[in-house]
């Protein structure tokens, strides 16, 4: 992803270096807590239908919680929030490894830990323009997203070895101590900084000047954050074949390739970032790309109304994963033109929209293929109009981009 250079200046700061290793191990650690909850589940229950709810309460509390308690990152110092939430949640999930644990109980505190969660991604987010200097920022933005990818798939590759082997409780106990290793890793490493709350900084006067506006109406209003937020909720569209892989492994008579097909995003992305990252070095670079890679991102799947076979349906969909990569050189472009005192909010807001257009681009794909008949003439649709709104998103970028400051400037 980066040079060995730019790792080692990146791995040296004190306050990146506790960031970032607490992000992955909890990541890994919330793999194995997800996967053992929905074993449990099933053992206890037998139901196909309580197992899928149970993992589906992973997904759905951040549409609510981003935008409902964004705002403490903003609120109050983005290291307290950490600390606070990583203990918060490590009580949580330890409450939930106890044995015998009435299953009511577990499914509420699984909801309450991903409440938790919410406030915490937004302040850590929020903290790294702060953390990193900004010829390291996007390097720091790049290695954060990558290494959460690895750790998201070293977690559900071990999590059926550690759940079989030992108990569901035992996975739950290890995700517990990687957020008590996140709060102390925080605690010890990062700086305090008071808040960013752009109330504290407010003059009262009556001189007619004009409020702040709202975070919500800067997202959609300033030109450079709705166009690259646009390209970003493309993921709802380009993640439809993830969410068709059994029936599209099945029209492929090779239904033991579906865990490669719900794998390759994840990896392509990691090596696009790479690839993108090694030889395009200046971020200004990287944003001009930006466009052009939405763009790539989608075409792949307009081909799929050619019926391709297995090979060439893996082909396709590594190139549409790899150049998936824009979405981080889009992120840290997004975060950095934010104001400070904007920026726990505006994640909040931003990882909401972005989870319900996956979760929605998926489910919307599956209604469509059943009317249809066809995953492959399904997935090219989806193709074909994300193609059609990315064109349309990279123009606005592009515009917007020329005719805008470094950073949004708020009256």
């Amino acid at each position: 992803m980066t040079s060995q250079g730019t790792l080692r200046a990146l791995v040296s700061d004190r306050e990146f270096r506790g960031l970032w290793i607490g992000s992955t191990v909890s990541t890994a650690g919330d793999q194995l807590a997800a996967v053992a909850l929905s074993l449990l589940v099933f053992e206890r229950t037998g139901s196909p239908l309580w197992t899928a709810l149970t993992w589906s309460l992973t997904l759905f509390p951040p549409l609510i919680a981003g935008p409902l308690l964004g705002w403490l990152a903003d609120r109050f110092p983005r290291r307290t929030v950490m600390i606070i939430c990583a203990w918060l949640q490590a009580g949580i999930v330890g409450v939930m490894a106890v044995p015998g644990t009435p299953l009511w109980l577990m499914i509420a505190l699984l909801v309450a830990v991903q409440f938790a969660a919410s406030p915490f991604l937004a302040a850590q987010e929020a903290s790294l323009p702060s953390v990193l200097p900004d010829k390291r920022y996007d390097d720091g933005v790049a290695l954060f997203g990558t290494s959460v990818d690895v750790a998201q798939m070293a977690g559900l590759a071990a999590a059926g070895f550690i759940v079989t082997a030992a108990s569901p409780s035992v996975a739950l106990a290890i995700d517990a101590v990687t957020f008590v290793l996140v709060a102390i890793l925080v605690h010890t490493s990062v700086k305090h900084r008071p808040a960013a709350d752009p109330r504290r900084h407010r003059r009262v006067d009556t001189s007619g000047e004009p409020p702040r506006q709202g975070v919500f109406t800067l997202l959609v209003t300033e030109p450079r954050l709705r166009s690259l937020m646009g390209m970003r909720l493309l993921a709802g569209l380009a993640m439809v074949p993830e969410g068709l892989a059994v029936p599209l492994a099945a029209s492929l008579d090779a239904v033991w390739a579906v865990g490669l097909i719900l794998a390759i995003e994840p990896a392509a992305n990691v090596l696009g970032v790479a690839v993108l990252f090694r030889w395009v070095r200046e971020p200004a670079k990287r944003e001009r790309l930006i466009g052009p890679l939405a763009i790539l991102s989608l075409a792949p799947l307009v081909l799929f109304a050619l019926d391709p076979n297995l090979t060439w349906t893996i082909a396709l969909l590594v190139i549409a994963g790899m150049a998936g990569a824009y979405h981080t050189p889009a992120r840290s472009a997004w975060m950095r033109m934010l104001p400070d005192a904007y920026r726990g909010r505006a994640y909040g807001i931003g990882r909401a929209a972005l989870r319900s257009s996956q979760g929605g681009g998926m489910a919307l794909a599956g209604v469509v293929a059943h009317a249809v008949g066809s995953i492959t003439a399904t997935i090219a649709g989806a193709g074909g109009i994300g193609l059609l709104l990315a064109a349309q998103a990279a123009v606005s970028w592009r515009r917007a981009r020329v005719r805008g400051d470094q950073k949004v400037v708020v009256s």
